[in-house]
């Protein structure tokens, strides 16, 4: 068992009980999904998807293009389980993605991967109307340019395949039954999308969950984040560093984040290092947790006691 094991060690990736529900922009998200979803299914009925919704026939009119983010806030009235089918996977998904890239980084990749996926979606398929128009019936082209499209399948798909990347062995249940790793899940959902979008009679707007899917393999893979456009924040004293310092230099400094989640495209010279040196910690803890195993606590000399102190404090203040 590794010192990540102990019980004064917790692993700094996938923990939902560090989820601070009061700065979520996923809360918000979904509530207002929902809202929209009452308000359209028994107070108006309809109207706000249809003045919402996505059609390919939009792509040529800028004075239409609010639609490419409008239609990923409504969802099939006929279907309660269209809305909840997107909203449970992003609330127990995107959980852990918000609290690792923080709110407002989170808030732009949601809403980003849902317009991309309806400029895609739009796009496409007017394209597909111009180029074959003189092969298709007339029924054929208003299928085409005038079927809607709503629902938050870019934006979920997205998160959770941002999710499967970043805890790709975490185990998930398909249905609430059967347990596999996020990163099958992932695989799953875009082979099962590809195949889709060979059946020309579906009403599911697979190459929607394929451009979300896209995005967030490009996000991750190309470390853009949204959030560098404001700035680090202002800086503060590592809590790494041990308090008998005096002297600092300009490497013990971070930056608090001003923007509710600013995440670094890439980890600096210094964090690298007291990655390294953590490592070695973690690595020297092991031995001489060992030899407690084998010969008793009373086996360690006064040197390697005041270590293991010093190693418990140093991750209780990293933590």
């Amino acid at each position: 068992m590794g010192f990540q094991d102990r019980d004064y060690y917790r692993d700094s990736g996938f923990q939902t009980g560090s989820y601070r529900q009061e700065h979520s922009a996923l809360f918000y998200i979904i509530v207002i999904n929902v809202v929209v979803w009452l308000l359209d299914s028994v107070f108006v009925n309809g109207q706000i998807s249809q003045w919402c919704c996505l059609r390919a026939i939009d792509f040529p009119h800028p004075t239409h293009w609010y639609r490419f983010l409008t239609h990923g806030f409504c969802h099939d009235l006929h279907s309660v389980w269209h809305l909840l089918g997107n909203m449970l996977g992003l609330f127990f998904l995107g959980q852990a993605v918000e609290a690792l890239y923080g709110k407002r980084e989170f808030l732009f990749f949601y809403l980003t991967a849902i317009i991309l996926g309806g400029i895609y979606w739009s796009g496409s398929g007017y394209l597909t109307a111009v180029m074959h128009a003189s092969e298709l019936s007339e029924a054929q082209l208003f299928q085409i340019l005038g079927t809607p499209c709503v629902g938050a399948s870019g934006g979920v798909t997205a998160v959770v395949i941002l999710f499967a990347i970043n805890f790709p062995r975490q185990m998930l249940l398909i249905w609430g039954i059967i347990p596999m790793p996020a990163f099958a899940v992932g695989i799953l959902i875009v082979v099962l999308d590809l195949m889709g979008t060979q059946n020309a009679s579906s009403n599911i707007a697979h190459s929607v969950h394929l451009a979300g899917a896209a995005f967030a393999v490009l996000y991750y893979l190309l470390r853009f984040r949204f959030c560098s456009i404001f700035g680090h924040g202002r800086p503060r004293l590592k809590p790494y560093n041990p308090p008998r310092r005096r002297e600092y230099d300009d490497d013990d400094y971070d930056y608090e984040d001003d923007s509710y989640g600013y995440a670094s495209a890439s980890p600096s010279e210094a964090d690298l290092r007291r990655d390294e040196e953590f490592r070695n910690l973690e690595a020297e803890v092991e031995v001489l947790l060992k030899k407690i195993s084998e010969q008793g606590m009373q086996s360690l000399t006064p040197q390697e006691h005041a270590r293991l102190r010093e190693a418990s404090q140093i991750y209780r203040t990293r933590r």
